[in-house]
């Protein structure tokens, strides 16, 4: 009887077990649940605290329940064998499996198991036994808190939050000019030109966006636009005038000098090919000349591409390493000259101006390239910038069938708007008028700018 008391107290306290770590397991899981749902709620700004919380509650009663009975519940077998554990080397689990056994063996296996079994006292709720699971609830109890009061304060924050009085509605002019400025600043960021040259068109624009919402009237945003328009296309032409120069200098400079004007009127052309005939020309002439004569004109081509080298300013750095490399040949070619024959002086000088000849096509391509992105970009921002001029206050009054303009027939009257696609352009003249008038007068401008203001408004009476 003791020993069925002590295997019923063992069984309680497994029993005991198994249903606190199927209560925190599933718990935990709830938890984890809720965490899930709040930081949802926190994404989305939205109050689920309901939602996350009987989530949580439903999910852990439902797990509390699966796991104790399909997982946790113990057996006699289990209650046996946690016995055996103690020390009883598995007798335990022998007598419960020899219960039904009537053989003197079993018998006997039976006393020595009831004997040891009354000789110690089962105790099996340890607290290390419930350290993980106590872990992970307390780890997702914090979770699901601290979501949930962020979800709360966030949501609360939203619904509480006053409206800016400093964020003024932006209006439809100035909604185009915005778009234009980030085109601007697009088109120019995506551009392969100089960087030195790119930093400052892009600085040029923010500092436009920067000035424009000080203007009172879109007469005075519109004119900077045009004004910067100006000074950005003057920069890139310029950018343009500088690398054309970079080589017409060199080439004009070559010109000067019989040994290599051909080269210098070839490269001129900006052609390939006239490039080509120009070198084989160069050695052509030499080729045909001996001794003393063959040295002399070697040597004074070398320092007549020095000498232009030397006169012309700015000469694009790829094209002076190419001719520079040119006059080395030539001077290389003369090297021990008295003990080489003429055909082998021609064959060193032809392969170095066969290199020369290449890397000058290169310089003057990436040239060409250059110029070509410029010209590229130029034609990109005044596209962006041409954009503004749809605006409804710079579009004339549409053409009756006659040719003309009547702004005041009915048919015409939807289309002539300005701003707002309702008010018509009789309506606002005289107001636009007077503002332009006192800007002509007000400000310093260009006499291009001037009469542009001036035959707009010509155009529109």
């Amino acid at each position: 009887m003791k020993n069925k008391d002590q295997l019923q107290r063992s069984y309680n306290q497994l029993k005991t077990e198994a249903i606190l770590r199927s209560v925190l397991f599933s718990f935990s899981i709830g938890f984890s649940m809720g965490f899930i749902v709040f930081i949802l709620g926190v994404l989305m700004t939205l109050n689920l605290a309901l939602i996350g919380l009987g989530l949580a509650l439903l999910v852990s009663l439902v797990l509390s329940y699966c796991i104790y009975v399909f997982r946790l519940r113990p057996t006699t077998k289990i209650v046996a064998k946690r016995v055996d554990d103690l020390g009883l080397e598995e007798r335990t689990i022998t007598m419960i499996e020899l219960e039904q056994t009537k053989s003197y063996i079993a018998q006997v296996q039976r006393e020595d198991a009831k004997q040891k079994l009354g000789n110690i006292t089962p105790k099996f709720l340890y607290f290390k036994t419930f350290l993980k699971p106590l872990m992970m609830f307390f780890a997702a109890f914090v979770l699901m808190s601290l979501s949930f009061g962020f979800m709360i304060t966030k949501v609360n924050a939203a619904n509480n939050t006053p409206p800016d009085p400093t964020i003024i509605p932006v209006s439809p002019e100035d909604e185009i000019l915005q778009k234009m400025i980030e085109n601007l600043l697009s088109i120019i960021n995506n551009s392969n030109i100089d960087i030195t040259l790119k930093n400052t068109l892009y600085g040029m624009v923010v500092d436009l966006s920067d000035r424009l919402p000080h203007y009172e009237t879109y007469l005075e945003k519109y004119t900077d636009v045009l004004s910067t328009r100006n000074e950005i296309l003057k920069l890139i032409a310029e950018a343009i005038q500088e690398l054309e120069d970079s080589l017409m200098n060199i080439a004009e400079a070559l010109q000067k000098y019989d040994n290599t004007e051909v080269l210098g009127l070839a490269i001129a052309t900006w052609n390939d090919d006239a490039i080509i005939e120009a070198f084989d020309y160069m050695y052509d002439r030499i080729a045909v000349l001996l001794g003393q004569e063959l040295y002399d004109v070697m040597w004074q081509t070398a320092l007549d591409i020095e000498a232009a080298l030397a006169e012309a300013v700015g000469t694009d750095p790829g094209m002076h390493q190419a001719l520079q490399d040119l006059a080395d040949a030539y001077k290389l070619a003369l090297d021990e000259f008295d003990t080489k024959s003429e055909e082998e002086v021609l064959e060193q000088l032809k392969q170095g101006m066969d290199e020369s000849l290449q890397e000058l096509l290169d310089a003057i391509q990436a040239l060409r390239d250059l110029i070509e992105e410029l010209l590229e970009l130029e034609d990109d921002i005044e596209d962006a910038i041409d954009e503004v001029d749809q605006f409804p206050i710079f579009m004339p009054f549409p053409e009756d069938d006659q040719g003309g303009s009547d702004p005041g027939t009915p048919n015409n009257q939807l289309d002539n708007t300005v701003i707002d696609g309702q008010t018509p352009y009789t309506d606002v003249y005289d107001e636009y008028y007077q503002d332009a008038m006192n800007f002509l007068t007000g400000e310093t401008l260009s006499e291009e700018m001037r009469r542009m203001i001036e035959n707009y408004f010509k155009m529109l009476s």
